[in-house]
């Protein structure tokens, strides 16, 4: 039986096209660790794996985990590739994406932290 975790990772490998045993490879592990995570219960994978996981699908750890993001319980795994590339932005390129937003789709409502 599958748990919310291994269904957001098969999610998120699936999306990105990748077999089990690239994900494994990727990682470092075997591809039967890989399996368990995405069909058994109980599996508890250390933080250095959930973060090596989570870069090879694009994604993070906080995606994996089911976090939600802006308000999105489960955010589809191309929401979640995004938002790992904006995160890693510098503060500078975020600002300038924040910019050519507003010029291709008009004035949006202001978020916390923005002025």
């Amino acid at each position: 039986m599958s748990t919310p975790l291994g269904n957001r990772l098969r999610q998120y490998r699936e999306a990105k096209g990748l077999t089990l045993q690239q994900v494994a490879d990727a990682v470092g592990c075997t591809k039967a660790y890989i399996w368990e995570l995405e069909m058994r219960e109980g599996q508890r994978p250390t933080a250095e794996r959930l973060n090596a996981i989570a870069k090879t699908l694009g994604v993070t750890v906080l995606h994996l985990l089911g976090e939600p993001i802006g308000g999105i319980e489960d955010p589809s795994p191309a929401d979640a590739e995004f938002f790992r590339e904006y995160a890693g932005m510098t503060e500078d390129e975020k600002a300038r994406y924040r910019e050519a937003m507003k010029l291709m789709f008009g004035a949006t409502k202001k978020t916390s932290g923005e002025p």
